[in-house]
């Protein structure tokens, strides 16, 4: 397979597109856009993962590539690349001219950089850029890519909220980049946008990037995300227009009606494919009685994912039915279904060897509950402890006061089961495999934590991680999930509920399946 872009065609495409920008932006009110952040940790996507870093970190930082309609990669500061014919060598040719906000120029030593700063430091580096055998760069505008392997998710992963393209002149100064100040203080990138202001108890305000490589663009002046926390709040500035556009916006199921009815204002569902955003219930899997497959299999029978998606979600979400969202490409629904049945659940139980015992208990066990989502995991948790009461399990809730004491219990694996949930991201070698694989039963958060390990699965894995058949790595996917289903090594929940509200004025916004954590180049408040 050769995946190639022509530099030639590339060239034309993009003076026809600067060309339309110039004369369409006439017309257009250029603007502040409000948003609001529930609070980040760092605006460096190279270190950290997740949406509250990756929405502001997109418009911050440029990647090589951008992930378009139907997840279409086209070209963002590499203007073309090419494909060997034996998948092992991608050459890169990046765009003319581009500096970073400090004025200092991007070249082939900074996306050396970039690559080797990702694979280090960042949650899923090693899965997306593990097989880079080495780097060349033979002149400033050029990058080779070797690989010890063919890669196929490699190419989808160079968006900017996955490897962005950092400064080595700030980065490389021998300080540790996930603690480096520079994340949060004078942030340079090469994005669409600067920093202007970063106060993470007040607000976040991004200003135009006046020498952004892409002319005419972005279409915006500022972006500001206030900090709101409280659920309600968010919902009455978006009622009110107090925020015009909101990515990720936190809102309950029952709020969707009351927004859509406010004058001016859209909700939708749409770019959240690639993140995949999927709820499960997560056991460890260490020490009886979740060891035991019967009781695993008793638990899914008892909980009841159609009857969550349509009560807690008000039917805003599908039901879950395996590791991979129903909105990617991947997706297979040809897998095990446990169909609610508590007759069979109590029966699995007996066979598994815990009756109802003289207390009247089967057994019991304590059910962590995260502080972040709580509109989603407070409801499945109450409605868990609910269902497998019913079966003389007794649960007992233990609420996260805050979002580190959760994640040293789990990462710790001091826990007997916890709600949980995580993104696929766009390709499962991403953010599917880290939930499986043997060797990823680590102590670090959204790994392999639950200790769930099959050889079987890992060849599979294995197998997907480097075919470049399309059709035949959709089978390899196929089986994973039937096997991921087969062996219940988490108990999948409903998707989530992940909305976008904006309103009419807001014109341009990314046709990605990234949505709002794609780069906002295009977006403008028509007046």
């Amino acid at each position: 397979m050769r995946l190639t872009q022509a530099r030639s065609l590339t060239r034309f495409v993009s003076a026809a597109v600067v060309a339309t920008v110039a004369v369409a932006s006439t017309a257009q009110a250029q603007g502040t856009m409000t948003s609001y952040t529930s609070g980040f940790r760092s605006l460096n996507p190279a270190v950290q993962s997740g949406a509250a870093t990756g929405a502001p970190g997109s418009q911050i930082f440029a990647g090589l590539v951008s992930v378009g309609e139907d997840y279409a990669i086209e070209p963002y500061l590499a203007e073309s690349w090419e494909v060997s014919e034996d998948n092992l060598t991608v050459t890169f040719d990046l765009v003319d001219g581009a500096t970073f906000h400090d004025g200092e120029p991007i070249t082939s030593e900074d996306v050396k950089f970039s690559f080797e700063t990702v694979a280090a430091n960042h949650p899923f580096g090693q899965a997306m850029f593990g097989k880079i055998s080495s780097i060349e760069t033979p002149d400033d505008d050029t990058v080779v890519v070797h690989l010890s392997e063919p890669t196929p998710s490699l190419m989808v992963s160079l968006q900017p909220m996955l490897m962005p393209v950092i400064p080595q002149h700030i980065y490389g100064d021998g300080q540790e980049v996930k603690s480096h100040p520079r994340n949060m203080e004078n942030v340079i990138g090469s994005g669409p946008f600067k920093v202007s202001e970063n106060n993470p108890a007040e607000r976040l305000v991004l200003v135009k990037n006046e020498d952004f490589f892409i002319e005419g663009k972005p279409k915006l002046d500022r972006i500001v995300y206030p900090l709101v926390k409280d659920p309600l709040t968010r919902m009455l500035m978006l009622e009110k227009g107090e925020v015009e556009y909101a990515g990720f916006a936190g809102i309950r199921p029952t709020d969707w009606p009351r927004l859509e009815r406010a004058d001016g204002v859209n909700v939708t569902t749409d770019g959240y494919d690639a993140i995949g955003y999927v709820h499960y219930l997560e056991l460890n899997l260490r020490e009886k009685p979740f060891s035991d497959l019967k009781v695993r299999q008793a638990l899914a029978h008892a909980i009841d994912t159609d009857f969550l998606a349509k009560v807690i979600f008000g039917g805003k979400t599908a039901a879950g039915t395996g590791p991979l969202h129903t909105g990617n490409p991947f997706y297979t629904a040809e897998v095990a279904m446990y169909e609610p049945d508590m007759e069979l659940a109590a029966k699995l139980l007996d066979e598994a060897g815990y009756p109802v015992g003289d207390d009247g208990t089967r057994f019991s066990f304590v059910l962590d509950v995260p502080s972040w989502a709580p509109q989603a995991h407070v409801p499945m948790a109450e409605y868990t402890q609910a269902q497998l009461a019913k079966l003389d399990i007794d649960v007992e809730l233990r609420r996260a006061p805050d979002f580190g004491t959760w994640v040293k219990r789990i990462a710790a694996w001091d826990y007997d089961a916890t709600m949980n949930g995580s993104f696929n991201y766009p390709d499962p070698t991403i953010g599917v495999h880290r939930h499986f694989d043997c060797d990823n039963i680590k102590n670090v958060i959204w790994s392999n934590t639950q200790g769930y390990c099959n050889p079987e699965m890992d060849k599979l894995l294995d197998a997907a991680s480097v075919e470049t058949d399309p059709e035949a790595r959709k089978a390899l996917y196929a089986d994973i999930q039937k096997l991921a289903q087969d062996d219940l090594a988490l108990i999948y929940m409903p998707q989530d509920f992940s909305v976008t509200v904006y309103r009419d004025n807001v014109k341009g916004l990314p046709a990605s399946p990234f949505g709002g954590l794609a780069p906002m180049v295009d977006v403008y408040i028509e007046e």
